[in-house]
């Protein structure tokens, strides 16, 4: 019951110290930004989809690169960044000190999370690409006719 208690305790000092790592409203505004230009790309690849399939695609590719970029690299960075920062804060209250037969827990919890959330993103990705497929299949041009399948290699 006293590790919850801490637990609770800490969780104000974690949020501040989270607050303060972020720069406060000019990094949540940085994200707000971020998500807005992601979803500016997607609605623009979406408008775009009918008529220039080229420029629709380009601005797919582009907002999916600002997601992967925030995703898989500045999340975990900044993850990475702020428990070593934070180490005296977290461990043993927010996050596991040393335990019988090993160490180093808090780096293997640390390392845990951003193995968890690349996993996440993959699959989500993975999730939305599939979701994508099935909703704007590719059309054939006006003049275009169907291929019969070749059955692979012979």
């Amino acid at each position: 019951m006293d590790f919850l208690s801490r637990f609770v305790d800490t969780l104000p000092q974690a949020f501040s110290a989270l607050w303060e790592f972020i720069d406060g409203f000019y990094g949540v505004m940085v994200a707000i930004v971020s998500a807005a230009i992601v979803a500016g790309f997607a609605l623009l690849a979406l408008r775009l989809r009918d008529g220039h399939e080229w420029l629709s695609a380009i601005f797919g590719v582009l907002g999916g690169f600002v997601a992967f970029w925030w995703l898989f690299g500045m999340l975990p960075s900044a993850w990475l960044y702020f428990a070593d920062s934070n180490r005296d804060l977290l461990e043993g209250t927010l996050m596991p000190g040393p335990l019988p037969y090993m160490d180093n827990a808090y780096e293997v919890f640390r390392d845990v999370v951003v193995v968890a959330e690349t996993g996440l993103a993959i699959m989500v990705f993975i999730a939305l690409a599939s979701w994508i497929q099935k909703h704007y299949p590719r059309g054939l041009a006006e003049d275009e006719e169907k291929t019969p399948a070749t059955g692979g290699y012979k």
